[in-house]
């Protein structure tokens, strides 16, 4: 059988009996079917807390049948499909009853692949190769340049990855003079700075790698790319998080002035308002009083948005605590960038994403890339920032 995602169709199937919750299945007496094209077809059973699988053509008698390929299939259970995409674009169908199959998803654990080790020589085969495949083309628009690596030590080598009218390729070599190059000493310090096992600065400062060229443009390259995954990653044990809930008291007050008061006081009424400086013509949002550029006072209120264009968006994997509760928000999240109608240059206004659009976003270097986004407002708006709970793709 073939891999999907370093996974076989019947490793997830070979683990059910061991991953079965009979606590999950209580009051279920049913059958299951699973039509895998090109991999085979299952029968699942549930009856008196206890399962039983096999591998059949005759699906017949079963309350719902999940119709899909194998990579789907694969992806869906490991997390790097979304569900509900694969199943509105097609890709994933249910033939019956669908509460049924709502139900396995209480009957089993998730299914963790085993954890294989894989060598620097490995790793490195597999950054380049997913190079072109993690490529944001979008967020290319305009951009022609050439990114080597020269990487030493036992497994290193030298590749290019090229960009150029909105496309990308990959080489095993560096020709000419590139736009960017970046040294590594040894190709493993690029490996573990890839999976974020080390900070760049650290090499720089220690002289195990150095950046030549355009040296601004190294620091652009995590808005033409995805970032890469670990394919091992999955396969750790989550850490445990515990959370203590509780409230904070402190015996201080904090009042957000005239100024920001007025513009959380218009968000209740789903305006986005901001303060433009006298002097630049800056739109300072949040709004502040003072224009840290020119340093004069702001008097001119003006309303933007509330649509706009997404400049950067940044993936944080920082489970920050509310001050207030304690409560931790879940990672990783999107935070925007968003230049709002009506403001021009660097006048962004930062903001989360919705959860399931953050693939999605593309960045923006000018009016004609960058995802348009606009809010989406709390029903019961109070005059605080949480009175946009998040910006969506505007569809």
């Amino acid at each position: 059988m073939a891999e999907y995602f370093g996974v076989k169709v019947e490793d997830i199937f070979n683990t059910m009996q061991e991953r079965f919750r009979p606590e999950g299945a209580q009051g279920v007496d049913a059958s299951f079917g699973y039509d895998i094209t090109g991999e085979g077809k299952w029968k699942l059973t549930v009856r008196d807390e206890k399962m039983t699988i096999e591998q059949t053509g005759d699906l017949s008698g079963c309350a719902v049948v999940t119709v899909t390929d194998g990579e789907t299939f694969v992806g869906v259970n490991i997390g790097k499909v979304d569900g509900m995409s694969a199943f509105s674009s097609g890709k994933f169908k249910a033939e019956g009853d669908l509460g049924a199959l709502g139900k396995t998803a209480k009957m089993f654990r998730k299914f963790v692949p085993l954890k294989k080790e894989m060598s620097i020589r490995d790793y490195l085969m597999d950054m380049f190769g997913t190079v072109a495949s993690r490529f944001k083309a979008g967020a290319a628009e305009g951009v022609d340049v050439v990114f080597a690596f020269d990487l030493g030590g036992e497994y290193g080598g030298k590749w290019s990855v090229i960009i150029k009218d909105k496309t990308c390729r990959v080489i095993d070599r560096i020709e000419g003079k590139p736009t960017v190059k970046l040294e590594f000493m040894d190709a493993k310090d690029y490996v573990d700075f890839s999976l974020g096992k080390i900070d760049a600065q650290s090499l720089l400062a220690a002289g195990r790698a150095a950046v030549a060229g355009e040296i601004n443009l190294a620091l652009k390259w995590a808005e033409f790319f995805d970032k890469y995954v670990d394919p091992m990653g999955s396969g750790e044990k989550e850490q445990e998080l515990l959370v203590l809930k509780k409230t904070i008291s402190v015996e201080q007050r904090y009042a957000t002035g005239p100024v920001m008061g007025k513009f959380l006081n218009g968000l209740k009424d789903k305006k986005i308002i901001g303060l433009k400086c006298s002097g630049c013509g800056k739109i300072m949002l949040p709004a502040v009083e003072v224009c840290a550029d020119c340093r004069v006072r702001a008097s001119e209120w003006v309303e933007v948005g509330p649509k706009g264009q997404v400049r950067y968006m940044e993936y944080v994997y920082y489970a920050s605590p509310d001050p207030l509760t304690g409560e931790t928000r879940e990672t990783p999240y999107g935070m925007l960038n968003i230049l709002l109608d009506g403001c021009k240059g660097n006048e962004t206004f930062a903001h989360l994403v919705r959860r399931d659009q953050i693939d999605r976003i593309q960045n923006g270097w000018n009016e004609a890339s960058g995802t348009r986004v606009r809010p989406v407002w709390s029903k019961n708006r109070t005059g605080s920032i949480h009175d946009i709970e998040y910006f969506e793709i505007d569809e």
